[in-house]
Formats: C-alpha cells, sequence, structure tokens
C-alpha cells in the first residue's frame, strides 16, 4: 500500500466524563479502525496521560502518523480550555511530547458535525420530517456532562462548521412554572444557562424540582437513575424527564430560530439515545413547534436525534484522515 493508506491516525473525542479514542489507517472521509478504546477521565490527571494510557496500550509498531482530538472546551487557536474538567492542550505541545507529525485540535461539537456526514441510517432518528433543505444551514444542540452546540453550513460532504458555545447562554423560562424554577436556580447560583438543565446534574436538579425539593439539594440518585426510573415507568422521574425533554426541545427551537436552520437540527450527545422514548412523544415536538409568531418557520425545520455516541469520534476521524491526505 502506498500514500494515505500507509499512515495511522489516532482520532480522539475527549468530553467530561468519558475519553473515546481510535487508531486506524487513513482512508478517504475516515479510517479503517484498527483499535478502539473508551477510557474515563476521572481515572488520569489530562489530556496528555489520556493519550499515553490509550497509546500505550497498544503494540509498540503503533505509532500514529497525525492526531484529530476533539475536547469539549473552549479553543483559541489550537489551544483548548475544557469546560467541565480543569485541562487543557495545546496542539503543537502533543506535536512534540508524542511525535506526531500532524496534530490539530477541535471542539467536540465542531468534530459532530463533520461527523454527520459519516452517519448511517441506524444513527439518526427522524422527529419532526419538516421540510429539509439540503444546502440550508445545520444545527446540533447536544446534553451530556454538559450542553454543546455547532453550527454547519453547506453540505455534508463540504462542510464548514463553526462552533459554539451556546449552551452555556442564559436559560430564559416561558411559564410559571420554569419560572419558578428559574428562580429556585438563581438562588444557588447567581445566574442560570441552559447548561445548567440540560445536562446530567440538570436531569437531578429537575428530578429534585419535581419531587418538591430544592433543585441544588443533596440528591439520592444520578441521572442514570433517573433515566431508567422513567422508562421503568416511575412518575416522578418520568416528569423530570418529560420536563427535560421540553426544555430542550425550547433550546432547539431557539437555536433553530437563531441560525435559520432549514437544513435540520440535530439532537446529540449522550443523554439523548437514552431517553429517546420521550423525544418521540407528541408532547415533545409540539414544545418545539409551540411559538406565538414563529411557529410556521419551525414546522418547516427537520428535528432529528442522532443514536451514534461515536458521531464526534468519526468526524475527528475524518478530519485526522484529511491531515494524512495533506501531508501527501
Amino acid at each position: 500500500m502506498t500514500g494515505t493508506e500507509e499512515k495511522l491516525i489516532l482520532a480522539a473525542d475527549i468530553g467530561g466524563t468519558r475519553a473515546r479514542f481510535i487508531l486506524g489507517h487513513a482512508r478517504a472521509g475516515a479510517c479503517d479502525v484498527l483499535r478502539r478504546e473508551v477510557l474515563p477521565c476521572a481515572a488520569h490527571s489530562g489530556i496528555e496521560a489520556l493519550i499515553e494510557a490509550f497509546l500505550g496500550a497498544g503494540q509498540e509498531a503503533e505509532k500514529p502518523s497525525v492526531a484529530c482530538l476533539a475536547v469539549a472546551g473552549a479553543l483559541e487557536g489550537q489551544r483548548i480550555h475544557m469546560t467541565n474538567l480543569p485541562w487543557e492542550a495545546d496542539a503543537e505541545c502533543l506535536r512534540a511530547r508524542f511525535g506526531f507529525s500532524r496534530v490539530r485540535l477541535l471542539n467536540d461539537f465542531a468534530a459532530q458535525a463533520y461527523g454527520l456526514g459519516n452517519l448511517d441510517a441506524d444513527g439518526i432518528a427522524v422527529l419532526h420530517s419538516g421540510k429539509p433543505d439540503a444546502q440550508g444551514v445545520r444545527a446540533l444542540i447536544g446534553p451530556g456532562t454538559g450542553l454543546g452546540m455547532a453550527i454547519l453550513a453547506g453540505s455534508l460532504g463540504d462542510p464548514h462548521v463553526f462552533p459554539s458555545q451556546g449552551g452555556l447562554a442564559d436559560f430564559a423560562p416561558r411559564n410559571a412554572r420554569e419560572l419558578a424554577l428559574c428562580e429556585a436556580l438563581l438562588a444557588a447560583h447567581g445566574r442560570v444557562s441552559l447548561e445548567t438543565l440540560l445536562s446530567g446534574r440538570g436531569i437531578e436538579r429537575l428530578d429534585r424540582f419535581v419531587s418538591g425539593l430544592p433543585p441544588d439539594a443533596l440528591s439520592a440518585r444520578d441521572a442514570a437513575a433517573i433515566g431508567a426510573a422513567a422508562l421503568a415507568g416511575e412518575p416522578v422521574a418520568a416528569e423530570a424527564l418529560r420536563f427535560f425533554a421540553r426544555l430542550l426541545a425550547a433550546a432547539a427551537a431557539n437555536l433553530g430560530l437563531t441560525v435559520l436552520a432549514h437544513g435540520g437540527i440535530y439532537l446529540t450527545g449522550g443523554i439523548v439515545p437514552r431517553i429517546l422514548p420521550f423525544l418521540r412523544e407528541p408532547e415533545f415536538v409540539g414544545a418545539f413547534l409551540e411559538h406565538p409568531s414563529m411557529g410556521k418557520v419551525l414546522a418547516r425545520i427537520p428535528l432529528y436525534a442522532v443514536r451514534d455516541e461515536l458521531l464526534g469520534l468519526k468526524g475527528a476521524a475524518r478530519i485526522a484522515a484529511k491531515l494524512a491526505r495533506d501531508e501527501n
């Protein structure tokens, strides 16, 4: 083999809870995977330690030429600061440390946007069909450890991707119940962002609020336990998940109106596949379409749920493969 097929690439999607890695041979648009691993962030001291752990678990011959790391944080040039961990990374330092010829850092949701073109039919569910425009702007919003967003212009084959920190924008209550929730959180936080509610910790806050407890009281169960209880039909947990879904629908609608996402809005992140039954309920799409003056605009915007949790990793692999091609 010659050209990019010989090049080993490293791709990673590093979030606030876990880091996904793949090592593979570069090919057009992605890579042929040789090894894949998921590492817990809590067990490591930083991004360099994660890379060391992944590469150290392989064979001596596994020396990737290029790397693309998608990281949950704000990018400044080729230096990134993580949002929910006290970690940072610098592309040039990583290149020198691990002997890569090229390194690219991406915001994790920008990587997900690049990965949309690599989704298969099983990786996506249509929640609202709308009237999709193949050349229209696409927007991603996804709850996980935090709340991420990204914008994609152009086609999926030749995307122009713009990262965002929209998850840290202020939460806007729409009714008396949401206003009461916001006021309770203001007392504890001084400011309430979308991420305060649309995240794993947000699910826990909503569960306590629905139970009649202060949103930041000590909780007996975490988001995973709440989700499992909700899917099993436990009334309080189910109402907390429905509340969460309505808030997510409103945030998706606001994002769709902000960028006029006629190409579609994609709900992504680790939480979405686990709560898909609640997103399929008519109440969820109703909350997305509910707007006194822009309902017709929203009705034309498609709404999708991404089931593929490797979306960001696929996007990072796509960029790593491009780096390898560019070297030739």
